[in-house]
């Protein structure tokens, strides 16, 4: 749908991160980790559009995402061989949901899987780590669990609920602390779209290397959300569980699951 989707493995994706900090390359650099519904919150919204052409890394949260590249490849192989027709089409969605169920679309990059695996890989390379944001006491049972598990981690913290909002005077004094603590990597949690923005907005006044949106993976890793079982995330119904344990979800639901592909199989044929 005109915005980009970098379908690199787990592997890769760290690789990528790693020569940035590693080369000291001029950052900010901004990672979004995007499910379904950034693509249609980005048709309603320009400026989050506008955000996620310009990121450095886009990495794919969800089987929904690699499926959606997947079936626009077939698509277009396709039209190019003159096999057309919106049966023809229809029938490579349904080839391509199975392979969905088949778990055989390559690797997602979750924000939940990057925080961890940064936290555990900065703490060997000895690279700095700032968490920003959560809810209530989110951010300090984050933290303390980090390190606990990471006791050799250098890291940083703040909630920085108010941020997000037009209170100057918190921002300036989070930017501050940011900086004056000079991390190698920034995690952001506020709510998706906003934490993209507001990377983007104070970029040019992080003294960071990597900025990252990590959209609810705080209340994940502390426990307060519940993670599906491995089965249901392979095969692309982690969208069901979190339905199930959060019913409230619905209408988020409703893009990722039926606006999201629908958007799809229409770029499939106006392409």
């Amino acid at each position: 749908m005109g915005l980009p989707v970098d379908v690199l493995t787990k592997k890769q994706t760290l690789e990528k991160i790693e020569d940035w900090i590693k080369l000291d390359i001029k950052g900010p650099k901004q990672v979004l980790t995007a499910y379904s519904e950034f693509y249609v919150n980005a048709r309603r919204d320009k400026d989050f559009a506008r955000i996620i052409s310009k990121a450095d890394l886009v990495t794919a949260d969800g089987r929904s995402v690699l499926a959606a590249v997947e079936y626009m490849k077939r698509t277009q192989e396709l039209k190019n061989s003159r096999t057309q027709g919106v049966v023809r089409f229809l029938w490579e969605g349904m080839k391509v949901g199975w392979k969905i169920l088949g778990n055989d679309l390559g690797e997602t990059v979750t924000g939940v899987w990057l925080f961890e695996e940064i936290c555990k890989v900065a703490e060997i390379r000895g690279w700095k780590v700032f968490v920003l944001g959560g809810w209530g006491d989110v951010n300090e049972r984050a933290t303390k669990i980090l390190l606990k598990r990471f006791p050799r981690l250098r890291l940083a913290s703040d909630p920085g609920e108010k941020t997000v909002g037009k209170i100057d005077g918190e921002n300036k004094r989070v930017l501050e602390k940011i900086n004056k603590f000079k991390p190698d990597v920034l995690f952001v949690q506020y709510r998706p779209v906003q934490q993209e923005k507001w990377i983007d907005t104070n970029r040019k006044f992080l003294k960071v290397k990597v900025a990252v949106g990590i959209g609810g993976t705080l209340d994940e890793f502390v426990g307060d959300l519940k993670r599906p079982p491995l089965w249901m995330e392979g095969v692309g119904l982690k969208w069901l569980w979190r339905l199930m344990i959060q019913p409230k979800r619905w209408r988020r639901m409703i893009d990722a699951v039926i606006i999201f592909p629908w958007l799809v199989f229409k770029e499939s044929l106006r392409k």
